[in-house]
C-alpha cells in the first residue's frame, strides 16, 4: 500500500536522503589569494627595509612567513575546487581528507565566527567527538561556500533524519 505524500514533503525528503556535498568558493579564494599576495609584498618590502633594527627585521619576517602561509592555502584549495571539502548526510560529516564523523560519535557540533571590530578573524567548525582519534576535529570554514545558518540547518536535518532511520541489518 502507498502512502500519500505531498510534493513538498516529497522533495523535501529526497534533499535529506541525498548527501550535500559543500564546495570551496572560488571568488572567496581568488579574493583571498590577492589579499595575501599583497600582505607578503607589504611585509616583505618592510623586511627588507628592516636591516639595521635585527628584532623588528624577525618580527616581519615572522609575519611575512605567515603570509605566505596563508596565500598557500588559498592557492592550495583553488586547485581542488572540484573535490568537496565536506559531505554532509545520513551517515554523518566527511571531510576532504576522508574522515568520516557519524552523528551517533559527536558530542558538540560548533560552528565559531569571531570578527575583531568588524574585520573578520576567524571562522571554522569544531566537532567533539566520542572517537579515540581524533577527540576535536576543527576545519577552517572562511573559504567554503556555505554559511553558519545553513551549515547548522544541514546538520539537524540529516543527524534527525539518521536518528529516526531505522537500523538496517
Amino acid at each position: 500500500m502507498e502512502i500519500y505524500s505531498s510534493s513538498q514533503n516529497k522533495q523535501k525528503t529526497q534533499k535529506t536522503q541525498k548527501p550535500r556535498e559543500v564546495y570551496y568558493s572560488r571568488t572567496k579564494l581568488i579574493i583571498g589569494a590577492v589579499i595575501w599576495t599583497l600582505a607578503t609584498a607589504f611585509f616583505g618590502a618592510l623586511t627588507s627595509r628592516l636591516t639595521d633594527s635585527l628584532g623588528i627585521m624577525a618580527l616581519c619576517g615572522a609575519i611575512t612567513l605567515c603570509m605566505l602561509w596563508m596565500l598557500y592555502g588559498c592557492i592550495k584549495s583553488l586547485g581542488n575546487l572540484d573535490k568537496p571539502a565536506l559531505i554532509i548526510g545520513r551517515d554523518g560529516i566527511r571531510f576532504e581528507d576522508g574522515l568520516l564523523i557519524e552523528w551517533a560519535d559527536m558530542t558538540e557540533n560548533t560552528y565559531i565566527s569571531q570578527s575583531y571590530m568588524g574585520i573578520p578573524t576567524i571562522k571554522l567548525i569544531q566537532i567533539k567527538t566520542t572517537l579515540e582519534k581524533p577527540k576535536v576535529k576543527k576545519m577552517r570554514v572562511a573559504a567554503l561556500d556555505i554559511d553558519s545558518d545553513e551549515y547548522l540547518e544541514l546538520c539537524d536535518t540529516y543527524s534527525q533524519h539518521s536518528a529516526q532511520a531505522p537500523a538496517r541489518a
